[in-house]
């Protein structure tokens, strides 16, 4: 099975794949299945032709650069995903061929029309003021920008709707991991 985790930002998707990792469950991070194609030769040329060679570290794409001129620019983040997604998904779909439960971790599972690949969908969620905390104190950001960035994704309440799990990690991490175990028997 293939069971995709998702959420909003700062809700504590990490927490809840670490804990599953702890677990000895097999978690992918398509983040990081993302960041790492950016080092891939190809993406890099393509990157460099559209953005320029401003966005480059080196011989490495810098991500912050590239991350000023996407979060900014509808068009640009589409030219982005349309390069990377492809490519991740493919990398997702070569998982589900294993006979094991397997976990990815997708921030923007729904926002990039990909729950088809997954047998079920893990939502995790935190209350705004919790969200607005914790992503201020992670990114170094003000409030302003916060609530900016927690604004541009897709209502918490739309993602909970679809999914097939919830987890609310608002609270203590005891009980967010009391809510782990029940999807977990669930599942097995």
């Amino acid at each position: 099975m293939l069971i995709g985790i998702t959420g909003t930002i700062s809700s504590g998707k990490s927490t809840v794949a670490a804990y599953l990792r702890k677990r000895q469950f097999r978690v992918i991070d398509a983040d990081k299945l993302a960041h790492d194609e950016l080092l891939n030769d190809e993406v890099v040329a393509d990157l460099t032709e559209r953005f320029g060679e401003h966005i480059l570290d080196g011989n490495k794409i810098d991500r912050k650069k590239l991350g000023q001129i996407v979060f900014h620019d509808s068009k640009e983040r589409a030219f982005l995903n349309n390069l990377i997604h492809p490519r991740v998904i493919s990398k997702i779909k070569d998982f589900k061929k294993s006979n094991e439960l397997v976990f990815v971790e997708v921030p923007l599972l729904y926002e990039s029309n990909i729950e088809s690949l997954f047998d079920k969908i893990i939502v995790v969620f935190a209350n705004k003021k919790t969200l607005i905390t914790r992503l201020m104190k992670r990114d170094a950001i003000s409030q302003k920008y916060a609530k900016r960035k927690i604004a541009s994704q897709m209502d918490i309440e739309d993602k909970k709707n679809k999914a097939d799990y919830t987890i609310d990690n608002s609270g203590d991490m005891t009980n967010t991991y009391c809510q782990i175990e029940v999807i977990l028997r669930r599942l097995t």
